[in-house]
């Protein structure tokens, strides 16, 4: 019985509040007429509800806009009415000092009313169209403040820090090392970065290999929860990736006649953030250390070997490359995950590569014609014939052929003098992956 009557006067408490609501809202209404009232809104809460919701419902009808406005101030007015009672609930569960079952009972009413507040906030954002911020959400680039790059290496972590300004796409992202870290010094760090509001919203992406999909989902949780000590989940955004398209470990330098070549699949930004980008060909020795740098900090490209492939006449050229390459690491803080070795070859004449090859074999190329200009045309086969203007770089004893965007085409000489292209791609390391099919025989016809 004791049980029941205080359910009763629990039921009977909160009935009572809409009254007292009604009753506050008339007092503070005074003297204004019900046609004043529905023609205005003064509550700017409420004013502003209706805006968004009109802002994100633009394509409603009249009637439409009517139903919209009248579910907003419905929702609003459960809302505000909810808040009120889970608030009377709350200071009536601190005050208490009677038996343990009556507070029992309070805290099961506060946590019905708190989850009829939840579904009311619900509809209120459904029938406004609005995506709520919540913990941990995705950040629009443009909003960021602080971008890290959180590479996965054994026990430790190569800690890269984004280049303002942001991008969206890849090639035009600028990176800054902060070292390779163990594991306690890369929470450090990203404790350093929450703690400065300027460096707020924050996205971390943590890049690993299938070999550390274990450790690199611990590291993402260890990170969650101090972003959670720190109190800016609001404010953070943790992503994990699998590290693909690298590269195949290797980014390889091709000197030949004392002149650097580099490969990559697209114009990148130089890692200083001025002049032209970073492209496929030759390289200039003023440049040579923005050409590290940019595969030295792109993400998930370390650990890296710098492969120096030469001949003769660049043997000195070689060791520069190769020990610019180490004195860059150093500064960099991974001179344990980065190799050089140079590489002796024998390089084909250009003069082999170059004038009009065509097809033996049925294949997406029917004619090459190679220039000493480094221009060639491709004629390909896709229905009617086209002619495809490319630039192709000489390296060592290959060619590469870029026809367009991640498409580049390999060519070497076979034993019979043909000149073999397969399809494929430069990845971010600097090395070339095959795309699969058979490849492509030419023959020389002038």
């Amino acid at each position: 019985m004791r049980t029941e009557w205080k359910r009763k006067s629990l039921s009977l408490f909160c009935l009572a509040l809409p009254l007292v609501l009604v009753g506050t809202v008339a007092a503070q209404s005074g003297t204004l007429g019900v046609l004043n009232r529905v023609q205005r809104v003064d509550d700017p809460e409420l004013g502003e509800l209706i805006r968004i919701a009109m802002e994100n419902r633009q394509d409603a009808n009249e009637k439409e806009t009517l139903e919209i406005i009248r579910k907003v101030t419905q929702g609003y007015a459960q809302v505000k009415l909810l808040d009120q009672q889970i608030e009377q609930v709350s200071r009536r569960i601190e005050s208490i000092a009677g038996p343990a079952e009556l507070r029992y009972e309070l805290l099961l009413a506060k946590a019905e009313l708190e989850a009829k507040l939840m579904t009311e906030l619900a509809t209120l954002r459904e029938v406004m169209g609005v995506m709520p911020k919540h913990a941990f959400d995705k950040k629009p680039v443009e909003t960021l403040n602080a971008w890290l790059a959180l590479n996965m290496i054994d026990e430790r972590v190569y800690v890269l820090d984004g280049l303002k300004p942001f991008s969206d796409y890849w090639a035009n992202r600028r990176w800054q090392s902060a070292g390779l870290l163990p594991e306690g010094q890369t929470l450090d760090y990203i404790r350093e970065r929450l703690r400065k509001k300027d460096k707020l919203p924050i996205r971390i992406d943590i890049y690993y290999t299938a070999a550390l999909s274990n450790a690199a989902g611990a590291l993402r949780a260890r990170i969650v929860s101090l972003i959670g000590e720190m109190d800016a989940h609001m404010e953070a955004e943790v992503r994990t990736e699998l590290s693909t398209w690298v590269g195949s470990g290797e980014s390889t330098f091709f000197l030949r006649d004392g002149r650097i070549r580099a490969l990559y699949p697209a114009p990148v930004m130089r890692p200083d953030g001025s002049g032209k980008p970073l492209v496929t060909g030759l390289v200039n020795p003023n440049d040579l250390e923005q050409h590290i740098l940019w595969r030295l900090t792109m993400p998930k490209n370390v650990p890296l070997k710098a492969r120096v492939e030469y001949d003769e006449a660049s043997a000195l050229l070689a060791k520069q490359v190769a020990e610019m390459a180490k004195t860059v690491a150093k500064r960099l803080g991974i001179a344990e995950a980065v190799e050089a070795a140079e590489i002796l070859v024998e390089p084909l004449p250009e003069a082999r590569f170059l004038g009009r090859w065509r097809a033996v074999t049925d294949s997406e190329i029917q004619e090459i014609e190679l220039r000493a200009d480094g221009r060639s045309r491709l004629t390909m086969r896709k229905g009617a014939q086209k002619i495809v203007p490319a630039p192709w770089t000489l390296t060592t004893r290959q060619i590469f052929i870029d026809s367009s965007y991640l498409v580049t085409y390999l060519g070497y000489l076979n034993e019979e003098g043909n000149l073999v292209v397969d399809r494929g791609e430069i990845w971010p390391q600097g090395s070339w992956h095959d795309a699969g099919g058979p490849p492509m025989v030419l023959t020389k016809v002038e």
